[in-house]
């Protein structure tokens, strides 16, 4: 099955030309990841009993709430085997054979190095904001270090690197040496994941 997906957080913008049922509309915010939205979830769900064999969105910003979120998406139709189309960027993810493309490989490159750079230029701010908050005496830490949530430790990209490979199947062993970490790390992320549902996503 063929669907359309579109992401608009103002309903007076969404077409009745949306009411055919291959088209599927998330009346909601961006920052939503896109596996929490309701038609988001209905898709992953409707995935996992093969039913869907292509989506096609205007583009890929509809697929997540920051490049880590649509990396996950894409990565995650590819896996599925999901052809995707955007139109905004003229991606085709997939040939006529059902082969990922080597264009979808260098945007998925290019994904991961921005993934980075946002979650470096992130940290960098928040270290910033603790320096000038020490200054002021405005700070108040754990023992001087601020607590990690859960949702920072999956959103670093060495997190979702090994996410990546324990979802398609890799052992801890092969999965540390692929991503070049520690067998420790990769537990705890597997660990982790399991608790949180992380796994199961995909």
């Amino acid at each position: 099955m063929l669907i359309h997906y579109i992401q608009e957080s103002d309903k007076s913008k969404i077409s009745s030309n949306y009411d055919s049922p291959n088209y599927y509309v998330d009346n909601c915010s961006s920052i939503i990841p896109f596996s929490k939205r309701d038609k988001g979830s209905l898709i992953f769900g409707l995935i996992g009993q093969k039913k869907i064999s292509k989506i096609i969105v205007d583009s890929i910003s509809m697929l997540g709430r920051n490049q880590i979120d649509v990396l996950n998406t894409i990565d995650f139709l590819i896996i599925n085997n999901i052809s995707l189309t955007s139109k905004n960027e003229g991606l085709e993810t997939m040939d006529e054979f059902g082969r990922v493309k080597s264009d979808t490989i260098l945007l998925l490159n290019l994904l991961k190095s921005l993934a980075n750079m946002e979650y470096t230029n992130r940290k960098e701010s928040q270290r910033y904001g603790v320096s000038k908050a020490k200054d002021l005496g405005r700070y108040k830490g754990v023992g001087g270090k601020q607590l990690e949530s859960i949702e920072e430790f999956f959103e670093k990209p060495k997190t979702v690197n090994i996410l990546r490979h324990l979802r398609r199947g890799e052992s801890i062993r092969r999965t540390a040496k692929l991503v070049g970490a520690s067998t420790g790390l990769v537990q705890k992320v597997k660990r982790w994941s399991i608790d949180n549902n992380k796994l199961q996503m995909f």
